[in-house]
């Protein structure tokens, strides 16, 4: 201490940066020196000097939890909504570490409740994500909005059920943040918890009147999203509350249709255990038969024929499972429709057979299959077809995203 009194005595700039651009004020608040902070200060020291990611001593000190500084700061004149490059002021970074003495002092010295990141995350956001309890419960009693939304829609409640924090959760609904909200995508709180198989809080967020069959805006439901990821269990509560099993989103997908995409045999069982339809059509015509065809998903072409699905059905082109497992180059599900009936002669509306598409495609396992079962007579007519390039169809498929690691906070 005596050297640094010493120093500015003898001409020492208070404010010279280090390479960082942190002063000697930001490195004293790093160091939790209290002493050396008031010693700067009365000579001169920048109290909002800007570091390279424009953090402020301030910053620093609601980081490390050290009231003593954050107050001697705030005393100073330091502005308590400065704003980092990510916009983030001191009482965002507070929420974040669960500093809930460092929040409370910046609160009492006007602190903004509804400052918000780049990313759209008020304090409240934050202290939803990290789980930190106490702090998200002070900016409550401080009037913070619940149900204020980031950039892309989301709650504090969105975020709690996202990282699975059960308590934060539950206080948010306490103090009425609403079960229903929807981000830009339609999502609501338990939307994500379905997709991420968070079963307390998916039962809580029930006990609060959340709705089992919300749509997103592309028409997916939470029941949708828990049979596309395989979650036995949340798709059982959410039946359980009333889900429709044969919901259809915009492009005509049911919860099966997202079975059979990703193999989870162990969901369509429960599905068809409640009434789901075995071959419901999306938009495009693809029944989820074509749609594990497709896919090459054995296990789930088994299982769909086993309880009956029809393997003459066609798309608006035409195409049966058959097709799309010949297009696709699947070769044990070619033979296991094959077993089941399944004709090798229909053609597409464009005139094509199972055979003359593998043939295009170049599948030589699936073309041996196929020549000994097809018939000559047909075949011969739709090598007629024009040799442009064949374009593969495929079935629609579920394309929805929440909160990608790209898109985290801090």
């Amino acid at each position: 201490m005596n050297i640094v009194i010493y120093l500015i005595q003898n001409g020492a700039n208070p404010d010279v940066p280090t390479v960082r651009g942190e002063t000697p004020l930001h490195l004293a608040a790093r160091a939790n020196q209290t002493d050396i902070i008031r010693i700067l200060l009365r000579n001169g020291a920048s109290v909002d000097a800007r570091a390279r990611e424009e953090q402020t001593p301030l910053h620093i000190a609601a980081r490390l939890g050290n009231v003593d500084i954050v107050s001697l700061l705030l005393q100073h004149g330091a502005a308590v909504d400065a704003t980092t490059k990510d916009m983030y002021t001191a009482l965002h970074i507070a929420a974040k570490e669960d500093q809930e003495e460092v929040a409370a002092c910046l609160l009492d010295h006007g602190a903004s409740l509804t400052s918000t990141t780049k990313k759209g995350f008020t304090p409240l956001h934050l202290a939803a994500k990290y789980g930190n309890i106490k702090v998200a419960r002070l900016l409550i009693q401080k009037e913070a909005p619940v149900d204020a939304q980031g950039k892309n829609g989301v709650t504090p409640l969105h975020v709690a059920s996202h990282y699975d924090h059960v308590n934060v959760a539950l206080l948010l609904l306490d103090k009425g943040a609403s079960p229903h909200a929807t981000a830009k995508n339609g999502y609501t709180p338990l939307h994500i918890a379905a997709k991420k198989n968070q079963m307390d809080i998916a039962s809580t967020l029930l006990e609060y009147g959340a709705k089992t069959n919300s749509e997103s805006k592309a028409g997916f439901t939470p029941l949708h999203l828990a049979s596309q990821e395989g979650h036995a269990d949340m798709t059982s509560l959410l039946i359980e509350n009333k889900a429709d099993v044969n919901h259809k989103a915009n492009n005509g997908l049911t919860p099966l249709h997202l079975c059979a995409q990703d193999d989870r045999v162990n969901v369509a069982h429960i599905l068809v255990a409640h009434k789901a339809e075995i071959d419901p059509q999306t938009k495009a015509g693809y029944t989820p038969l074509h749609v594990a065809s497709h896919f090459g998903q054995v296990n789930m072409v088994r299982f769909l024929l086993q309880n009956h699905a029809d393997v003459h059905t066609t798309t608006s082109h035409g195409y049966t499972p058959l097709h799309q497992a010949a297009q696709q180059g699947h070769t044990l599900v070619v033979n296991l429709l094959l077993e089941n009936q399944a004709s090798p002669n229909v053609t597409t509306t464009q005139g094509q057979t199972p055979l003359s598409i593998a043939q295009r495609l170049g599948y030589i396992s699936v073309v041996e299959t196929l020549k000994v079962v097809t018939e000559t007579t047909i075949t011969t007519t739709t090598t007629t077809v024009t040799e442009e390039k064949y374009k593969v169809v495929a079935p629609e498929t579920m394309q929805e995203t929440f909160m990608t690691d790209s898109e985290d906070e801090g």
